[in-house]
């Protein structure tokens, strides 16, 4: 009998446990902003309303999808410049760069004619460094 209190008095102690501890992390991780995601929407959306990150992106997507080889290299020094200024030590501005680089290629992916958007947008004069010159 006695062996049995102890192994139940155990078993309790180690749920019990567990559950304080679980509790006490969700707390932690709450107030310390989500793992660095707190505000990330409102920080997306200032980014989104930046045209001259949204339009790279845009111009970018259009040229890759009418065949055009692009400036990989030369688009993201670009992007990581223009996106410093929302980095908080914790990755935010990669996470914000994943975020609009999904949305604006689903923009670039939803028009018609991508020729006439590359045009439209004036992604050769805005961008001349965007195109690759075949080698």
């Amino acid at each position: 009998m006695r062996k049995l209190s102890y192994i139940t008095l155990f078993i309790l102690g180690l749920l019990l446990g567990t559950a304080l501890a679980y509790i006490t992390l969700q707390k932690m991780i709450a107030s310390r902003g989500g793992m660095g995601m707190h505000g990330f929407v409102a920080t997306a959306d200032k980014a989104l309303n930046k045209p001259e990150i949204t339009n790279m992106l845009i111009c970018s997507k259009l040229a890759m999808s009418s065949g055009q080889k692009i400036d990989n290299m030369s688009l993201n020094l670009r992007l990581n410049s223009l996106l410093a200024p929302y980095d908080n030590g914790q990755q935010r501005a990669f996470y914000v760069l994943v975020y609009i680089k999904g949305y604006t290629f689903g923009i670039a992916d939803s028009m018609q004619d991508k020729a006439k958007a590359f045009a439209d947008y004036d992604c050769q004069t805005q961008y001349p460094w965007l195109v690759q010159e075949d080698q």
